[in-house]
């Protein structure tokens, strides 16, 4: 099938890259995917080589200049172009079947996801107008969507050689050094917790999140003693 896949970067990486994981995936099955997005500039790192079967397309205002494929999905309710809707419900008229939209939401663990997962929201205006999206809930029980996982994903972490990983990112620890992954976005708090990392008792490596965790921490870095 053909999937069209939007999204809107609003989130510390988080919508990007469950979008990214979700049209490899579809691809890795023999789908094809086209990935209309905001700001793909975080694909650069998150997924340089790319995908043969995915097609990352600009999303700039109301442009939509392809005819929509089998299935659409809008991620976290980012509404397409109201000229690809427009698309869509031609699309509809002439197949007398409307493709699947799909309103793909947040993960959580909440007990409202099981109630939500699969409801229709029927479009009521604009060139949409009798349109039905479906909201898809991803969670942890058998009544929710699930989660979204590679199908080589455990052997891969079976697999990770983490002193290799390192050495590959020229990261060497000091004996009795400590190493830390960091994903944050601006908390008040940070600033404290980079002092309190850096007086010990033993050295403290960050591995800092690309973007605006790492933006945080160098302005948070900026008021501190060398550390």
């Amino acid at each position: 099938m053909l999937w069209d896949i939007f999204c809107k970067v609003i989130d510390n990486h988080g919508d990007i890259g469950v979008c990214w994981r979700l049209c490899a995936e579809l691809a890795v099955r023999g789908d094809a995917v086209r990935l209309w997005v905001d700001d793909g500039s975080a694909l650069a790192w998150m997924a340089p080589r790319g995908h043969a079967r995915v097609e990352v397309i600009a999303w700039t205002g109301d442009v939509a200049t392809r005819e929509p494929g089998d299935v659409v999905v809008e991620a976290f309710g980012c509404d397409p172009p109201l000229s690809f809707v427009a698309a869509l419900a031609r699309k509809t008229a002439h197949d007398g079947r409307q493709p699947p939209w799909i309103n793909l939401e947040y993960l959580s663990a909440e007990p409202y996801v099981e109630r939500s997962h699969g409801l229709p929201s029927p479009v009521m205006a604009g060139p949409g107008a009798g349109l039905r999206k479906h909201f898809f809930y991803p969670g942890f029980t058998a009544k929710t969507g699930g989660l979204l996982r590679e199908r080589d994903l455990l052997p891969r972490q079976a697999e990770f050689d983490r002193t290799a990983w390192l050495t590959g990112h020229s990261i060497v620890l000091a004996p009795q050094e400590r190493l830390i992954s960091l994903f944050c976005y601006e908390p008040a708090g940070l600033p404290d917790l980079l002092r309190q990392l850096a007086q010990g008792p033993a050295r403290t490596r960050l591995l800092v999140t690309a973007g605006r965790a790492r933006t945080a921490v160098e302005r948070a870095l900026q008021g501190l003693p060398a550390v």
